[in-house]
């Protein structure tokens, strides 16, 4: 059985006043405060055979780096056999930062980054979760995709280049239409886990 891991994105910030700045000057949007899928959940429902794991990743509002490293360190030991690694957003930085400083000791099937950030000074805040280098990521798997959208609002597009030059036997997807892969469909990824 596959262990799909998916570890979320989330916001991070270098002080607590950029965190209560970043709170004092956000307009609340009413129709995000209703429940709503994600291609999480969905991706979890289109391969029923497969272990979808979807932990909560400490803090997600205000992620320290550190903090994540410690739960992401407690499920690791869990993760057995076929093991399929899935960053959205921060999430992406999160795995490319994690995996450049501590190599799998056994490799995963695969490593997908979708939509990650790397070190763009235009961002707001990448916090503790800048990337310097994600060039020892194959030393993790054999397989890895890096996924963009051209139009995504949140990363840059041009942070796509960065993780290329460091890793440039990923496969990459680019895509055009589909923002900051917030949908609650994703077809493309269950094409990727099942190629």
């Amino acid at each position: 059985m596959r262990q799909i891991l998916i570890i979320h994105g989330g916001t991070s910030y270098s002080s607590r006043e950029g965190y209560l700045n970043n709170l004092k000057s956000m307009q609340i949007d009413y129709e995000r405060m209703r429940p709503r899928k994600s291609w999480k959940l969905w991706l979890a429902e289109q391969l029923p055979d497969d272990d979808v794991l979807t932990p909560s990743m400490p803090c997600a509002d205000n992620a320290v780096y550190d903090e994540w490293v410690l739960m992401f360190e407690k499920i690791l030991p869990s993760l057995t056999g076929d093991v399929r690694l899935i960053g959205h957003s921060l999430g992406a930085m999160f795995l490319a930062k994690y995996l450049q400083q501590n190599p799998l000791q056994h490799k995963a099937t695969q490593i997908i980054l979708i939509a990650g950030g790397y070190n763009d000074d235009s961002l707001e805040d990448l916090g503790s979760f800048s990337v310097e280098s994600a060039t020892n990521l194959p030393q993790s798997s054999d397989d890895i995709h890096l996924l963009h959208s051209t139009d995504d609002p949140v990363v840059p597009y041009a942070e796509l280049a960065k993780f290329q030059a460091d890793i440039p036997q990923a496969t990459v997807h680019t895509f055009s239409d589909k923002a900051h892969f917030n949908d609650t469909e994703f077809p493309e990824l269950v094409e990727i886990l099942n190629h």
